[in-house]
């Protein structure tokens, strides 16, 4: 099942609406400002604008001091109700410690599909195996080894046969589809980045 997760404000993005979303902090006036209403909220809600947006909302009220963070806890929260396909939303902009938090996660959680979206990229981590990603909306794909990792691209405009990526190795950016897919075959995990020109 997938859901979407939306964790601050967005700008100039408008979320796709064939899917549900729980809101984060913030995320919750983005989600209404987008006539999207959430099936859940969480967060300490130490940012919000305006307290009345939770009311008629179902919602977990975490403490200011704690452990995880507020997207962290709601990507447990959708685990626990059986999500397995997560869209991560307003995770890059603004604070760099939360966004290296949440690449964290998407370490910690690899069994789980979670992949981070904002208006130029999307990022998600391709577990060993070899994998076809498809032709879309974005330009470029980047790949980034979180471990040494041999690494094959086919039906791109760069190709690699077993090169073996390093974590320290930038070797992989900004590569482009050849035709409807690329096949990518990896033998540890890797991050997939997806771009495009800002319009």
């Amino acid at each position: 099942m997938k859901i979407g997760i939306c964790a601050t404000h967005l700008e100039n993005y408008r979320l796709p609406k064939e899917q549900l979303y729980i809101g984060v902090d913030h995320g919750v006036e983005e989600l209404l400002k987008q006539g999207i209403q959430p099936i859940f909220a969480i967060g300490d809600f130490d940012s919000l604008e305006d307290q009345n947006t939770l009311e008629n909302l179902k919602l977990q009220v975490l403490p200011t001091r704690k452990d995880v963070t507020d997207t962290h806890a709601a990507i447990d929260y959708a685990i626990s109700q059986g999500y397995d396909d997560i869209a991560l939303y307003g995770v890059t902009g603004g604070r760099l410690d939360h966004f290296f938090a949440v690449i964290c996660l998407l370490e910690k959680y690899r069994d789980i599909k979670i992949t981070i979206y904002d208006q130029q990229n999307s990022i998600e981590l391709l577990k060993p195996g070899v994998h076809h990603v498809f032709q879309d909306e974005y330009t470029y794909i980047s790949f980034f080894a979180l471990q040494e990792t041999k690494l094959s691209l086919k039906q791109t405009k760069y190709l690699l046969d077993d090169y073996l990526l390093k974590r320290d190795d930038p070797l992989c950016v900004s590569n482009e589809i050849d035709g409807n897919y690329a096949i990518v075959e990896n033998s540890n995990d890797i991050f997939l980045v997806k771009s495009k020109d800002k319009n």
